[in-house]
């Protein structure tokens, strides 16, 4: 009985605490948080349903797609000293919950009134996502192609799919998308070189050991400079969509300068110090960290904040941004790419 209980508890943190579970998805808070303050002309009480279910459908096929990669990796991982939740149960069990999860992702959008364009984007999200970790495609052992792969699956999911369901001005589209993606392909990439070793070894062709370390450190920092433009692309387009609101505009800004510059200290001075430096703050510019927290996880609960003084149900999408917010900030403190 208490291994029981110990399990279920492991399990409950790694899905929702720990940074491979729903956190992994915070990314879908600025795109709704932006989409929403844009303006869609909507009953609140629909609006809110809609974006709840939304969240739902975007938790449920991002928790598949690592589901799947745990089991796809199941060996390596235990090579490598990694526990997944996932892999502790029987085979059957463990492949009908990333099943059940997309089937429950369909429904939740089709509760949300979603069409065709929502369906077909949330599909085309699930087959590169699937195809990214299932042989025999497997993209992520097959180099350049598998970096791609992940990152349009994450754009698809965390962009494409709220602008189709909401259908906000054209504009936003390629900008949600390609920020999303940059930031997906920044993750990946330091992901596969901190696994370089561990790949290598498991002879695990990622685009990195394809490459070479050095080759894909360039891939990196090349990929960096393009989100770090996104970025501030992005900065000051929120804040010329809520430039109505002069208090809020203020506060954004504020937030925003202080989130950078704070990055900026902790990762060149604080973190070395106290010696909290993690391979974050060491591999990554305190630039885009201090960019990517600001736009992903500091901005979206005061948007939804600014919007919940007009429409008061708005509040549930600020409390619950707000809890990701904390989560994703506890995580980056204790960040181990390892586990």
């Amino acid at each position: 009985m208490e291994n029981k209980r110990s399990f279920l508890l492991e399990c409950l943190t790694q899905v929702f605490i720990k940074p491979r579970g729903i956190l992994k998805m915070s990314q879908v808070w600025l795109p709704l948080g932006l989409i929403l303050a844009a303006g869609v002309p909507m009953d609140p009480g629909v609006l809110l349903k809609k974006a709840l279910l939304l969240l739902v459908a975007v938790l449920s096929k991002g928790l598949a797609s690592i589901l799947v990669n745990d089991l796809t990796d199941r060996d390596i991982d235990r090579r490598a000293g990694k526990e997944r939740w996932i892999t502790s149960i029987p085979l059957p069990a463990g492949t009908a919950i990333p099943v059940f999860l997309l089937v429950l992702g369909f429904l939740a959008l089709l509760e949300a009134g979603g069409d065709l364009l929502v369906f077909a984007s949330f599909a085309a999200t699930i087959l590169l996502g699937m195809l990214y970790s299932v042989k025999p495609v497997r993209f992520k052992e097959r180099g350049i192609r598998g970096i791609f792969a992940y990152s349009l699956s994450a754009g698809i999911l965390h962009a494409v799919v709220p602008w189709a369901l909401f259908r906000p001005g054209f504009l936003l589209l390629p900008l949600l998308f390609f920020v999303v993606t940059a930031d997906k392909l920044v993750q990946i990439l330091f992901h596969q070189i901190a696994d370089f070793e561990s790949d290598r070894a498991e002879e695990v062709e990622s685009f990195v050991v394809a490459a070479g370390r050095e080759k894909g450190g360039r891939a990196l920092r090349l990929v960096l400079k393009i989100a770090v433009i996104m970025d501030a692309v992005m900065f000051f387009t929120i804040l010329f969509i809520i430039k109505e609101n002069t208090f809020f505009l203020w506060l954004l800004g504020a937030a925003g300068l202080l989130g950078i510059t704070a990055s900026g200290l902790f990762v060149s001075t604080v973190s070395k110090k106290l010696g909290a430096s993690t391979a974050l703050t060491e591999r990554l510019p305190w630039t885009y960290s201090g960019l990517s927290y600001v736009l992903f996880y500091v901005f979206p609960p005061l948007l939804f904040l600014m919007l919940s003084l007009h429409e008061p149900v708005v509040w549930v999408l600020a409390g619950l941004s707000a809890l990701s917010f904390i989560g994703v900030s506890f995580n980056f403190f204790f960040y181990d790419p390892k586990k």
